[in-house]
């Protein structure tokens, strides 16, 4: 369980994941102590990432980059938490077991505030009259999660 001190200065968890698999991720997590959210659509975590309410996703491999280039916060990649299960002859089967303690550890160190460890300072921000590429890196960020949204849509139609 996650004490009272560090859960007051814990950010929440985004879980990007199919609706099956998100709602038992979530379910783990929040028996342990986390607060999680889940988006099952780009639009959604999109959303989601604008605040900064999140210090951590969990995804699978083929959306971490998505994750990643709408905002930069670390992603956990929950494929490497499944491991086959070796059957009684000593063969490995292709049934995969979870390993949620592994899975729990691994969200422990990055979640939760360690002693010793500050949190990073923000650089003071540029003047909104700031000339240059300064001023125009939201616009290129705002066009650039534009475009990674359209091409998704484009081709998943059904998200």
């Amino acid at each position: 369980m996650v004490s009272d001190l560090t859960k007051g200065a814990q950010k929440r968890i985004l879980i990007f994941l199919p609706k099956g698999a998100a709602h038992v991720i979530a379910t783990k997590l929040a028996e342990n102590g986390y607060e999680a959210t889940v988006a099952l659509s780009v639009p959604e975590v999109f959303d989601a990432l604008r605040s900064d309410r999140y210090g951590l996703a969990v995804t699978t491999r083929p959306d971490i980059d998505i994750v990643r280039n709408m905002r930069s916060i670390p992603v956990v990649n929950l494929e490497v938490f499944f491991h086959a299960v070796p059957s009684e002859s000593g063969l490995v089967t292709s049934s995969k077991q979870f390993d949620d303690t592994g899975f729990l550890q691994r969200i422990k160190a990055l979640i939760e505030p360690r002693p010793g460890r500050t949190e990073p300072t923000q650089p003071e921000t540029a003047p909104i009259a700031a000339t240059g590429a300064s001023a125009e890196w939201p616009f290129r960020w705002l066009a650039s999660v534009r475009s990674l949204i359209i091409s998704y849509l484009a081709t998943n139609p059904k998200s």
